[in-house]
């Protein structure tokens, strides 16, 4: 039997459970002859065949080639060239650079793969003025030159760019691939040329984000002029290439489900693995004829997407393989196939330490030095840990200046860490959207502008189209314990009501204009404090008329304040630890030192501290305490205290939160209130959230001991936490009324 026909023997007839039947006695008798020219020619030059090992892509199903890894480690398999595409790329090249397939296994498994393919930065490194923002849009474009765009991608890739910098520090000296312990080269498909790439040479890490980007999915990636996305597209299973390389016989892993009929096309994801399947379908016809060994997990039923079941596709990937395990004896006797290099890669961990003698920081433009290297926080000539390093990276990240940061760490005993940034000059429009039962349907339109008057910069400006629409813009400069500063306008429309009793008795039109200015500085990125002062007008209409009240009046303040600001919570909704605490002092004033005629100002305080225990991973207490204390005399209407309304309908700075109470229903001077939510996820991203608290309102503080009013209340919260965000549906009463009443909230607060 000649090469070709055991070839397409080998491609056609290998069943699964050969070891079993003789039959697979058969076949791997005549599997002893496979190759047989390569092989009498490496025998004719004094060496044996050498192994190739290609590892097709395929998203999450590529976790299926470490269970085959595992086998051919067990065999003692020697692997002389690898080459891979997407995930088979980047189990190939830490193969190469020598993780064990156990090492590998420990990696995958250890990811949340949920953040890890994404851009999301933990919270903490987020400057703590942009906290608040993080989750208020629906959407975000970029804003070009020519005007608004549709990303190149989803996701840029910064988290997983960092995981590849980690775990490829060991070759980061290293620019020719054909150089590691085992040789390697990956794929990628250039997108001007549809051509495509060979990658064996420059940064590895950059390689195989390349290798992996999925149009629409991830960013493609610039390398060397080109702009390169997933190789999967042109070549998914490079068999080719490691015969180019040297190899005599050639085991492929290939872990594609192939085209499929169009009852089967039925997600966006389905649609863009069957485009992959079909542009690389001759490609891969060719390819697999040059197999000797062809490996085929039966992964069929799982997708693309399916990263949380790693564990599943390891084991199918495993069993595969020992299907295999007497062909594969049978080439390993036959050629005496002998493993002389060891999978023993220092695996690099977040205790690694690194003498870093100097810091490199390429593409900075607009951006200055000095503000990175604060961001960055590293001490030169020290030695200096990975999760330093990463901290640093991630504190860059999340000051929003960039778009991708890349790090590689170049040098023998001592270190120069190379920074390499990629600023982010196109600014975005932002859109949110949101419904809850005070402010009926909102839309939130947000235009951000980086860098635009003053480098290190940012002017944001807000426009709420709903029955009370506001305007807000603000233009803000930070420079860390530097004192930085921030200019506002903010302009608002809202109806309010007036409460007896339980009963509506009013209906007021309150609009204001405040200027804002005030100097700040900022601690890490959880907390801030400053000075500054406020120009306020105010202008109340009634809505409907009633005996003794003026239809309209309006009135001017200039007020000072101070602030402390601090979050360190790990997410904005339902958190599970983390402690925030916003407290303000203010000077209320109408002619810039005194109030009404009176020889001082006006005085306001103001405190929120909450702070979130986690007794289990679904149980969570989260204490929490308001309060809003008013003193001075002849206090305007529009400073005094009001009380009632959910946590986050705090649209004026004159709201204190009561649940079971509507929204601003009490008003006095002061206002203390103790609430404890009980929040429980039920399964994910669901949570019922017990919320129940105490309070007392009071006119006078100097007799708040002894007077005033105490107030119950209690609320169930059942709420989706939606890609969109929160979905809410609040019952709650009061002791002020014994009525049940239902709120409903839907998507991000704004």
């Amino acid at each position: 039997m000649d090469n070709k026909k055991i070839n397409r023997y080998f491609s056609t007839q290998l069943p699964t459970h050969m070891a079993k039947t003789t039959l697979s006695l058969l076949i791997i008798l005549l599997s002893l002859n496979l190759n047989a020219q390569k092989v009498t020619d490496s025998v004719q030059n004094n060496r044996r065949p050498k192994i190739g090992l290609v590892l097709s892509g395929g998203g999450a199903k590529g976790f299926a080639h470490i269970g085959v890894l595992k086998v051919l480690e067990e065999l003692n398999m020697p692997i002389d060239y690898i080459s891979g595409t997407s995930m088979g790329s980047i189990i190939g090249a830490f193969y190469a650079m020598g993780y064990s397939a156990t090492d590998i296994e420990k990696l995958v498994l250890n990811q949340d793969w949920e953040e890890l393919l994404s851009d999301k930065v933990s919270r903490k490194y987020i400057h703590v003025k942009d906290k608040v923002n993080l989750d208020r849009y629906v959407v975000s474009f970029p804003i070009k030159p020519k005007g608004i765009r549709i990303p190149a991608g989803i996701v840029q890739g910064q988290n997983i760019i960092n995981l590849f910098e980690q775990s490829t520090i060991e070759f980061h000296n290293q620019t020719d691939f054909r150089k590691f312990p085992i040789p390697f080269v990956c794929i990628a498909t250039d997108l001007e040329t549809g051509d495509a790439v060979v990658l064996d040479k420059g940064n590895i890490s950059q390689a195989l984000r390349a290798s992996m980007a999925i149009p629409t999915v991830f960013t493609p990636v610039e390398i060397d002029g080109k702009l390169l996305a997933d190789g999967g597209m042109i070549n998914n299973f490079p068999v080719e290439e490691v015969i180019k390389m040297g190899a005599d016989i050639v085991i492929g892993v290939d872990v594609q489900t192939g085209p499929r009929d169009k009852s089967e096309l039925n997600s966006i994801e389905d649609i863009i693995n069957q485009a992959v399947s079909l542009m690389a379908k001759k490609e891969f016809e060719k390819n697999r004829k040059y197999c000797d060994i062809y490996i085929k997990p039966n992964i069929k039923k799982y997708s693309i997407a399916d990263f949380e079941k790693a564990d599943s596709l390891i084991h199918l990937g495993e069993t595969e393989a020992r299907s295999q395990v007497e062909l594969l004896k049978a080439v390993i006797q036959k050629h005496q196939l002998i493993k002389t290099q060891n999978q023993n890669y220092p695996v690099v961990t977040d205790s690694s330490q690194f003498f870093i003698d100097q810091i490199q920081i390429n593409g900075l433009k607009h951006v200055r030095k000095s503000t990175m290297l604060g961001k960055l926080d590293i001490e030169i000539r020290n030695w200096i840990s990975i999760k330093d390093i990463k901290k640093g990276i991630n504190r860059a990240y999340g000051s929003k200046y960039f778009d991708k940061i890349n790090y590689q760490l170049i040098g023998d005993t001592e270190k120069t860490l190379v920074i390499d940034v990629k600023e982010r000059r196109s600014n975005r429009f932002n859109v949110g959207m949101h419904y809850d039962d005070d402010n009926k349907a909102s839309v939130l339109l947000n235009t951000t502008f980086q860098n635009k008057i003053q480098d290190g910069s940012s002017l944001s400006l807000d426009l709420k189209l709903s029955e009370n629409p506001r305007f807000t813009a603000t233009y803000n400069l930070d420079n860390g314990l530097k004192p930085g500063y921030q200019f506002k306008l903010d302009i608002n429309d809202s109806e309010v009501f007036a409460f007896e009793d339980g009963e509506k008795i009013g209906s007021f039109d309150l609009k204001y204009l405040k200027l804002d200015a005030n100097l700040h500085s900022t601690f890490r990125e959880s907390y801030s404090m400053g000075i500054g002062g406020k120009m306020e007008v105010y202008r109340v209409s009634t809505n409907i008329v009633q005996p003794n009240i003026d239809a309209s009046e309006e009135d001017y303040y200039f007020t000072y304040y101070a602030f402390i600001n601090m979050d360190s919570h790990e997410r904005g909704y339902y958190p599970k630890k983390g402690f925030s605490l916003y407290g303000e002092y203010k000077l209320i004033t109408n002619n810039g030192s005194t109030l009404d005629g009176n020889s001082k100002p006006g005085s306001v305080a103001y405190l929120k501290a909450q702070k979130a225990i986690s007794f289990s991973p679904r149980l969570t207490i989260y204490p929490k305490f308001f309060g809003r204390v008013v003193w001075g005399r002849a206090i305007p209407e529009v400073f005094q205290t009001y009380t009632g309304g959910q946590d986050q309908t705090n649209y004026f700075d004159i709201q204190v939160p009561f649940v079971g109470l509507r929204r601003m229903e009490l008003a006095s001077s002061n206002s203390f209130i103790f609430r404890s939510d009980v929040q429980f996820e039920l399964f994910k991203n669901n949570y019922l959230i017990l919320k129940p608290n105490i309070g007392k309102v009071v006119e006078d503080i100097n007799s708040a001991l002894t007077k005033g009013r105490w107030i119950k209340g209690i609320g169930l919260t059942y709420s989706y936490n939606s890609l969109v965000g929160p979905m809410e549906v609040t019952f709650s009463l009061s002791d002020v009324e014994t009525k049940v009443r239902g709120f409903i909230n839907l998507g991000y607060w704004f």
